[in-house]
């Protein structure tokens, strides 16, 4: 698809702009309380939910635009980071957890912005995008379940943060290649 200039103001940045607003109340609601949180659950899914839902319309309504593309990574960090650090905030995930995430989300900014620089822009990578889906599920089950010791979701928990690092060494990877990885998104910049 022919990229066009589009507006800023549009419906795909307005549902991203939306999507942000959600955080505060999501942490709000995690840590009134020591246990869980139906509404604060309820409320992450939907604003993980609306992540494709912003994609498609900027996408099929050829909306693209550089403040969304900046602004969708951007504020997917900010509602993951923002949950998992409410999570911990209750006593209820280790903050190890929390450093971890957010020690790979900073890594692959900046793994990013050093490729920008080397006139690569390096997209997202497929274990990238498994790890996002694998992270919502694992934050909306940590604000919603009675008890994060179940054996179950300790498990998860570790499958998460084991995806989280194996898409930061995919980054680091495609980064080491010059932005050129077999499932990566890379369009070269003159």
């Amino acid at each position: 698809m022919k990229r066009v200039a589009a507006p800023v103001v549009n419906p795909a940045n307005a549902i991203t702009l939306a999507r942000a607003l959600t955080a505060p109340f999501i942490v709000w609601l995690a840590v009134r309380t020591d246990g869980p949180s139906a509404a604060a659950a309820a409320l992450f899914a939907v604003a993980a939910a609306s992540d494709a839902l912003d994609g498609y319309v900027a996408r099929s309504r050829n909306l693209v635009t550089d403040l969304g593309t900046l602004l969708d990574p951007f504020v997917d960090k900010l509602l993951i980071c923002s949950a998992l650090t409410a999570v911990a905030a209750t006593g209820r995930v280790g903050s190890w957890v929390v450093l971890t995430v957010l020690a790979r989300e900073v890594g692959v900014t900046w793994m990013r912005s050093m490729a920008r620089q080397h006139g690569v822009l390096l997209g997202a990578l497929a274990m990238g995008k498994a790890k996002m889906g694998l992270q919502c599920v694992t934050v909306v089950v940590l604000l919603a379940v009675p008890s994060t010791e179940a054996t179950w979701v300790e498990i998860l928990v570790l499958t998460m943060v084991a995806a989280t690092l194996a898409s930061w060494v995919g980054y680091a990877q495609a980064l080491r290649r010059g932005g050129v990885a077999l499932n990566a998104s890379v369009t070269r910049v003159s």
